[in-house]
């Protein structure tokens, strides 16, 4: 295909791109750069114009290439499917790596805000969220947690979950109100053994779903008028251990983390705490 037949096949790929108007703007954008340039080299669109193409344009961030190589495979694979191409011309492409993105936590405010909107009959889901909240536990382990896994006794109130890898890890238990609303929630049920967070759909228990648990989480969120994942509630956690002076070490096991580098993308502190700190080792010194 050359440039002007990519020119005019693009705006017919556009047409029945069923996407948000800003996303095609940037695949307009993308594909009209493209064949500018291949207009000016002379070149057809093929798997080697294309490796050309990225190569010199080195100062593209990886995620700007990374949108620009997906708006050429989709433009690729409709045009495959419109015996437009007898091949993919980018098929073989590496794709640049992505850094991870940093994780973002939320205001305890915000949160709190989301928990104010459960219904006191919804013991079960205010119990479940505010766990992952106070301990940082993966959504995922959290399901997992057995009435068995719990240990109660006063003063030294802990849980033991199976974390990634079939790790098991003890997660202390250290806010009041999440061992008053445990206690309280254990003295409901009907069973000493199985899972601590069971379904009720037709009256029966039986495992709560990952995808359940999000859609209700989603739906109170809504209800709040705030924004927030439920992954998000985790990094809310580290972010509030970061900023409290915890080290690194002790958010690393607290939350599972199997490398030190993953726990490092938390390290970035408030302005408020850091200035804090400043000022707390300039005292020292004085």
């Amino acid at each position: 295909m050359d440039a002007t037949t990519l020119n005019s096949q693009a705006e017919r790929f556009l047409a029945e791109l069923h996407r948000s108007p800003q996303t095609v703007r940037a695949y307009r954008a993308d594909l009209r750069h493209l064949t500018g340039w291949l207009r000016e080299t002379a070149h057809g669109l093929e798997r080697e114009a294309l490796e050309a193409y990225f190569a010199v344009h080195p100062h593209w961030a990886p995620a700007t290439r990374s949108r620009k190589q997906t708006t050429l495979e989709r433009f690729c694979r409709w045009a495959l499917q419109h015996d437009l191409l007898d091949r993919d011309p980018t098929r073989h492409l590496e794709h640049p790596r992505l850094p991870p993105p940093h994780p973002r936590g939320l205001r305890r405010e915000d949160i709190e805000r989301i928990f104010a909107v459960i219904p006191p009959e919804q013991a079960r889901d205010a119990l479940l969220f505010r766990l992952v909240f106070e301990t940082g536990l993966r959504i995922g382990e959290a399901l997992g947690i057995h009435v068995e896994d719990l240990d109660l006794t006063r003063g030294d109130e802990h849980l033991t979950v199976l974390g990634k890898g079939s790790r098991k890890r003890t997660v202390l238990l250290d806010d009041p109100r999440l061992v008053s609303a445990l206690r309280r929630y254990l003295r409901t049920l009907g069973y000493t053994h199985g899972p601590l967070f069971q379904a009720t759909k037709n009256g029966r228990g039986g495992p709560l779903r990952y995808q359940s648990v999000q859609e209700r989480w989603q739906g109170y969120a809504r209800r709040a008028g705030v924004t927030c994942t439920l992954h998000q509630l985790r990094h809310s956690h580290a972010t509030e251990l970061v900023n409290g002076g915890v080290s690194l070490a002790t958010i690393r096991k607290r939350l599972g983390h199997q490398h030190i580098q993953t726990t490092l993308r938390y390290a970035e502190v408030s302005d408020s705490t850091a200035d804090a700190e400043l000022r707390r080792w300039r005292r020292q010194r004085h």
